[in-house]
């Protein structure tokens, strides 16, 4: 059984008693170290944490901004209008840089794009060059459509709950 041991503060320089009750906790809690701080130091530095402390675990006293680091943005000049941007990346050059508007209208042009390319290639699939042969909405070129669209893969729209 531990005995009650006297120590000096590395704060004030007074000398506290680390009690054997106290010995025990800091055993059963797995700590190794003995205090360095006495009692009326540790509540002092306590006080002096932000008081949110005690409602979120931390890693350190650094600010968390809710989880994220506030984004660095660099300036660039967009490639489609040349009007200056900020981009939350570095542009490296070997690839273009657009501000939002454009990036938009180039990421619908794209997707216009490969829709076309998807309904030129159901129709090579198909063996007929023409779409008007099949109904609408039926046949190869309407399952290859499904991958540009926000369902799933395989078509079926997501189980409804029951109602009450």
């Amino acid at each position: 059984m531990p005995s009650d041991r006297e120590l000096i503060c590395r704060d004030c320089g007074a000398s506290f008693v680390f009690t054997a009750g106290e010995q025990e906790f800091y055993a059963s809690k797995g700590l190794q170290h003995d205090p360095v701080r006495c009692p009326a130091c540790r509540a002092n530095r306590k006080a002096m944490r932000p008081e949110d402390r005690e409602l979120a675990p931390s890693y350190g006293t650094y600010v968390s901004w809710g989880g994220r680091t506030p984004r660095q943005l660099h300036v660039a000049t967009c490639a489609k209008c040349q009007q200056m941007t900020e981009v939350p990346f570095l542009p490296r050059g070997d690839r273009p840089v657009f501000c939002s508007a454009c990036y938009n209208s180039v990421r619908e042009e794209q997707e216009a794009e490969e829709e076309a390319a998807a309904a030129r290639l159901a129709a090579q699939i198909s063996g007929s060059g023409h779409q008007s042969e099949r109904p609408e909405g039926a046949g190869p070129a309407s399952a290859l459509s499904l991958r540009s669209s926000r369902s799933p893969p395989w078509g079926a729209a997501p189980p409804t709950p029951p109602s009450r």
